[in-house]
């Protein structure tokens, strides 16, 4: 089966910690995020044109004038200090289930800064390493990058090649026009998303805003998605807190027809009723009238026991189906057997 590709924007962090990261620290969308991550003071000298509480209005504005350089380095440090600092909380998360939801065909591209998709994954890489790739569109504060060598890791990480420790990412601020080609490591995220987006079945657009300064970014999946009428098979799913009315608007070039699931929460989603196999149930589904059993997959409340008794049946069955066949079609509902 084709790849699903999840997208992620700020929102999806928010989801995963929404009452605060192991240590109550808060994540922030791009609106209030200077009053949220206690900012404020950096800008009190400063007369702005823009009224936004934006950040991406706020930095854009601050990194276009000459004389705030001081305070965007400023600012650009602090953002990076805070973000580092966040912490998983022990019990299991919508990011520890969304890792594993997937397998290694599938790819989480995320435009986050934060930590939290990272560290997730090293815990999550303890019950399975049949885990998807995962591409940090607009830099990472936990990724490591050996640019000589195009090696990359968690940035306590060594390369394999040089055995040096891997150089921390830099991150792409939002400026309104950003150079994807500019880092060596970000372009190449961008290489890699461009041709899994080609060839997916299913795409995810997990609490990701599109803001004005991602135009560029947005056009670049557009057009790796293609015309939607060339896309009449194929799925998108969009787990948001909008309404389902301006989600359309919002997505509309990239969802033909009905074809698209809409929810305000991950376990509704397909990756939550049905993780690693949400491909092939979906196209089951749709395709092959095969109807589905949605309640034997993820659930709110979730210990690590019940997660890796989850997990575990599924990556048994993996491992146990020969590489040129089809997987079972584990969701299958009871009705389909009863005819």
């Amino acid at each position: 089966m084709r790849a699903h590709t999840v997208i992620l924007g700020a929102g999806a962090t928010m989801a995963a910690i929404p009452n605060g990261d192991k240590n109550g620290k808060k994540s922030a969308v791009m609106n209030g995020m200077i009053q949220k991550l206690a900012l404020d003071d950096l800008l009190k000298n400063v007369k702005l044109d823009t009224k936004s509480d934006n950040i991406e209005d706020i930095y854009s504005e601050l990194y276009a004038k000459t004389e705030y350089k001081a305070i965007v380095v400023e600012l650009e440090k602090r953002l990076y200090e805070y973000f580092d600092s966040l912490e998983l909380p022990d019990e299991p998360t919508i990011y520890d289930m969304l890792i594993l939801s997937l397998t290694s065909k599938d790819v989480i591209a995320t435009f986050n800064w934060d930590p939290l998709l990272i560290q997730a994954y090293v815990r999550c890489y303890k019950i399975t390493n049949n885990l998807p790739h995962i591409l940090c569109l607009h830099g990472n504060v936990a990724m490591g990058y050996c640019e000589e060598h195009r090696e990359f890791g968690t940035k306590d990480a060594i390369c394999p090649i040089c055995n040096e420790i891997l150089t921390p990412i830099k991150l792409l601020y939002p400026v309104k026009r950003k150079n994807y080609k500019d880092d060596d490591y970000i372009s190449g995220c961008w290489e890699a998303v461009d041709e899994v987006i080609k060839k997916s079945y299913m795409i995810t657009i997990f609490g990701y805003s599109a803001p004005s300064s991602d135009i560029e970014a947005v056009g670049l999946l557009k057009k790796a998605w293609g015309k939607k009428e060339d896309r009449q098979l194929e799925e998108v799913s969009v787990i948001d807190i909008i309404d389902e009315e301006e989600m359309l608007f919002k997505w509309k070039d990239f969802i033909y027809s009905h074809h698209y699931r809409y929810t305000n929460n991950f376990f509704d989603s397909y990756l939550g009723m049905f993780p690693r196999r949400s491909c092939e149930t979906v196209f089951a589904m749709y395709s092959l009238n095969v109807p589905a059993d949605n309640r034997r997959g993820f659930h709110r409340g979730m210990t690590w026991t019940d997660v890796y008794s989850l997990v575990d049946d599924l990556c048994v069955i993996e491992k146990n189906t020969p590489s040129d066949k089809n997987l079972p079609l584990y969701y299958t509902a009871k009705s389909f057997f009863d005819r």
